[in-house]
């Protein structure tokens, strides 16, 4: 590593100097140049694909340059790989997050660096349970370093990577760590996200900490400086104490936000002289939700909401025939389902949106077209030798790409795809078929406010062609907003259903109160 002095201003703890990577097709980051103050949490923001993710990946040695420089207190910083990066001082915590699940908690907080615990080639287990101790009694978090860490929670495992990072700067002798955190929050609801968020200020005062997140009100609440990249580009800094999130957003699309981004002027009322599209009666899911019911009609939006825990989740997989129900029945266009299964509901034309797009929503290794199509290959068979049509497939792929504004071509991977175009991608292979009902989990989680303008607008000209739609969400002014009708849950079982006519939406102090 070349340690040469270069003029850098005081203060200054970490820098960039047009710093360009480009890959086929992509220009990631483009030329970008900024500075990164001791005692500070800089805010990166940026519309998905404005690559923050592949700024960051950059600083922590997962990714290389292919021109500019990078600083640390002053010198050349070159990382060969994430691992070196982590001995200089810089660690990243992934949005996917960087852990081992099988593994326990103190051989995570130590991966990769075990030489440090070992003599004559023998590990000292005992010594890396007990410094592992110490660190969690610092960090003051309750959890067992001998227990797998698949036994903790999503927003557990987030706060034991953040330390992870002091761990290793502590083990290398930096006093100052660089801690990235990439959309830490996006998976998280609301009781847990505001945890981490305390816990990161609290961090941040024995660290320089550069946070990224699609959540604009965490951005101006947690940092001291926010920077807006568009396009690779950084196109401007805001300070929080003197902008709003108007201005951030306008830095981040190059146009004002619309004035009602959940377009409620449009929302429809529902048509009770017909009869429900959706009829559910007496659901039940042992440990998970009793005695559930409800009804959605053609063209209408039932949101239900609740705190993790209220069976919110169970209740979409089981309307879209995920797991097994212990009682009640699901009605669908008059039609009861009996034993209902994810082929069943799909026949009767269901589909449902999953909150875990990765996990669940798209075949990551698989190209764009083939994840639109999946759905659809049974409509698109030629007869009389039922053979599948290529034409009739690239047509559908083709026209879904187009009318959801995909920026992709179809023979790309989905994991090279930013998350709101992978989101789009998930709606878009539900809405080639014929629904009558779908279901949204989460539609909006962890993508950026461009992307959700234009999926809330998907979700209004589907409401408006008849669809009937579930919408379950842990974001308040999404549920408010979007919804005809609101159903909060707790402890399994539906504790309020409120109207949410555009013209008489409740607060959101008025649906917490049923939740908690």
């Amino acid at each position: 590593m070349n340690h040469s002095e270069v003029p850098v201003e005081r203060n200054i703890y970490f820098e960039t100097r047009g710093i360009d990577k480009q890959y086929p097709g992509v220009h990631a980051v483009d030329a970008f140049s900024l500075a990164i103050k001791k005692g500070e949490i800089l805010g990166l923001a940026g519309e998905n694909g404005a690559g923050k993710s592949t700024l960051l990946k950059i600083i922590a040695g997962v990714e290389h340059p292919d021109s500019g420089v990078m600083l640390l207190k002053g010198k050349e910083f070159r990382p060969r790989s994430f691992r070196h990066a982590n001995m200089l001082g810089v660690s990243m915590v992934f949005q996917e997050q960087n852990l081992v699940p099988n593994l326990r908690v103190y051989e995570n907080m130590f991966l990769s660096h075990e030489e440090h615990f070992q003599r004559y080639g023998v590990l000292n287990r005992k010594a890396l349970i007990a410094r592992a101790k110490e660190y969690l009694e610092t960090f003051e978090l309750d959890i067992n370093p001998n227990r797998p860490l698949s036994r903790y929670s999503f927003h557990q495992r987030q706060m034991l990577e953040i330390i992870r990072a002091f761990v290793i700067s502590d083990m290398y002798g930096v006093e100052t760590p660089l801690i990235l955190l990439d959309e830490p929050t996006a998976a998280l609801p609301d009781e847990e996200r505001e945890l981490l968020i305390e816990k990161i200020r609290v961090y941040a005062q024995k660290a320089v900490i550069v946070f990224v997140s699609h959540r604009l009100s965490e951005l101006t609440d947690l940092c001291t400086r926010i920077a807006v990249l568009r396009d690779g580009e950084l196109v401007g800094e805001v300070t929080p104490s003197t902008s709003t999130e108007k201005d951030i957003h306008k830095l981040m699309v190059g146009r004002e936000l619309s004035a009602d981004l959940y377009r409620v002027e449009e929302q429809g009322k529902r048509d009770e002289t017909q009869e429900a599209v959706l009829n559910v009666e007496g659901l039940s899911v042992k440990g998970e939700y009793e005695e559930v019911n409800l009804e959605v009609y053609k063209g209408e939006i039932v949101g239900i909401g609740g705190l993790l825990g209220s069976g919110k989740k169970e209740l979409g997989e089981s309307l879209f025939g995920i797991g097994k129900t212990n009682n009640g029945t699901i009605t669908i266009n008059g039609i009861r389902i009996t034993h209902p299964t994810v082929g069943r509901m799909i026949r009767h034309r269901v589909g449902y949106v999953p909150a875990e797009r990765k996990q669940h929503g798209v075949i990551y290794l698989l190209p764009v077209g083939w994840n639109i199509s999946i759905t659809s290959l049974r409509d698109l068979v030629s007869k009389p030798f039922h053979l599948l049509s290529k034409k009739k497939e690239d047509s559908l792929i083709d026209e879904a790409i187009a009318r959801f504004g995909i920026k992709a071509r179809k023979t790309d991977p989905c994991y090279s795809l930013s998350g709101g175009n992978q989101q789009k991608v998930v709606l878009a292979k539900w809405m080639v078929k014929n629904l009558d009902i779908l279901i949204l989990d989460n539609p909006t989680r962890g993508i950026d406010v461009g992307a959700k303008e234009e999926i809330y607008t998907f979700i209004r000209e589907m409401a408006r062609a008849g669809l009937a739609i579930v919408l379950i969400t842990d974001d308040l002014l999404e549920l408010i907003g979007l919804s005809n009708r609101i159903i909060i849950m707790k402890d399994g079982a539906i504790l309020a259903v409120r109207d949410a006519a555009s013209d008489n939406k409740p607060s959101e102090e008025e649906l917490v109160k049923h939740m908690v």
